[in-house]
C-alpha cells in the first residue's frame, strides 16, 4: 500500500474532530531566532542499526544542509518498546534542540497498550514531519523448510508450542503484526520473544534457527535475505514493493486485506516555538526535491509519504492513533 496524496487527503475529511485533542507548537521565547546555535539532537527510541536509526541519520544529514548552521546528531535511547526514549523528549526542553525521530509506535500504539505510560503523546509532542512509510517482510531462516506461507502455517501446525516469534518490544508495531499474523494463522497464543537489542539480535536468532519467525522493513532484512541468510515469504504492504517484486503480499496469499504498514515521524516537545517548527519542517519536506535520497528509500523498500503541511500531519497522526487503536485491540496486547 502507497499512501497516495489523493487517498490521504481523502480521509482527512474528520480532521476537525480528532484533532481536539492535539495541541500544536505554542508561541516560543525570543532566542528562537537565533536558532540553531548548538547542535540539535534526534533522540531515536530504537537501537543503532534498526530502520527507524538508519531514517533518522539519513534526515540527520538533510537538516544539516536545509538549515544553515545546523549540526544534528542522533543519539539512540532505546527501551520498554521506544517509550524511554520517547519519554526523553517529552521531558525536555521546548527548545527545539531535542527532537524524537521515531516509528509511530510511541506516538500511535503505546498510549492503547500501556495502563501507566509516563507521557500523553497529544498533550506532550507537537507533529512536525511524517517522513517514510514502513511495509515489513515475513522472514524465515534460509536453512528452514519453510519456503512461503503455507509452509510456515504447517509448521506451526506441527510445533505449535515450541515455534515461536520476536519482535522489538512488547507493543511494537512488529509485536502487533507478528501476533495478527499468528491469530490469522490459527494460534492466537503462539510464544512472542520480544528483544530489547532490537532487530539485529531477532535476525540473528532466525537466521539460527531460535526463532521461527518475524518482521522488519526491507532496510533491515534486505541484506540478509540477498545474502542467503534469511528467506522473505510475504509483505504486509498493500501491493508488492519494487524492491522485492517476487515477494506476494499477505493480502494475496490469505485472499483478504492484511495490509498493516506503519511510518516514520517527527516530533518536538509541545512548547516548543513555532517558527522552529515550522523551519524543521520545511528542512524534511526539502528532502523531497533530492532524487538520490528519494530513490534510496524506494530501495530500501520504505518510500517517502506523501506531502502533508503542519495540519495534515498533526491530523493524519490523529486518525493513525485510531487505526491502530483498533489493532491493539483485536491483537489482545496489553501491560
Amino acid at each position: 500500500m502507497r499512501y497516495s496524496r489523493r487517498a490521504f487527503l481523502g480521509t482527512l475529511a474528520a480532521a476537525p474532530a480528532l484533532l481536539g485533542g492535539e495541541r500544536l507548537a505554542l508561541a516560543g521565547p525570543a532566542n528562537a531566532a537565533n536558532y540553531p546555535d548548538r547542535p540539535i539532537k534526534f533522540v531515536v527510541p530504537f537501537s543503532a542499526g534498526s530502520s527507524t536509526d538508519i531514517a533518522a541519520r539519513v534526515y540527520a544529514e538533510v537538516v544539516s544542509k536545509a538549515i544553515k548552521g545546523a549540526s544534528v546528531v542522533v543519539e539512540n535511547r532505546a527501551g520498554a518498546g521506544g517509550n524511554l526514549g520517547a519519554n526523553v523528549i517529552a521531558r525536555a526542553d521546548p527548545d527545539g534542540y531535542s527532537l524524537l525521530y521515531s516509528a509511530a509506535t510511541p506516538y500511535v500504539i503505546a498510549p492503547f497498550v500501556y495502563a501507566d505510560l509516563p507521557y500523553d503523546p497529544a498533550r506532550d509532542f507537537a507533529p512536525i514531519a511524517v517522513t517514510i512509510s514502513v511495509p515489513v517482510f515475513v522472514v524465515v531462516s534460509a536453512e528452514s523448510k519453510i519456503h512461503n506461507l503455507d509452509d510456515l502455517a504447517a509448521h506451526i501446525k506441527a510445533n505449535p508450542q515450541t515455534d515461536s516469534y520476536a519482535s522489538n518490544g512488547v507493543g511494537t508495531s512488529s509485536h502487533i503484526i507478528c501476533k495478527s499474523l499468528a491469530t490469522e494463522l490459527g494460534y492466537p497464543d503462539l510464544l512472542h520473544v520480544p528483544y530489547k537489542q532490537g532487530s539485529q539480535g531477532v535476525m540473528a536468532d532466525v537466521i539460527g534457527g531460535r526463532l521461527t519467525y518475524a518482521v522488519d522493513p526491507w532496510s533491515v532484512v534486505g541484506p540478509m535475505v540477498q545474502s542467503g541468510r534469511l528467506r522473505a515469504i510475504a509483505t504486509t504492504n498493500g501491493e508488492r514493493l519494487s524492491v522485492a517484486l517476487d515477494i506476494p503480499t499477505l493480502s494475496e496469499l490469505l485472499k483478504k486485506d492484511f495490509t498493516i504498514v506503519t511510518w516514520n515521524g517527527l516530533w518536538a516537545p509541545t512548547g516548543t516555538p513555532q517558527s522552529i517548527v515550522d523551519r524543521l519542517g520545511q528542512a524534511f519536506e526539502a528532502a523531497r526535491d533530492n532524487k538520490q535520497l528519494v530513490e534510496n528509500f524506494e530501495r530500501q523498500g520504505t518510500p517517502l509519504m506523501p506531502k502533508m503541511s503542519q495540519a495534515e500531519t498533526a491530523a493524519f497522526m490523529a486518525q493513525e492513533s485510531q487505526r491502530w487503536k483498533k489493532l491493539v485491540q483485536v491483537a489482545g496486547i496489553h501491560v
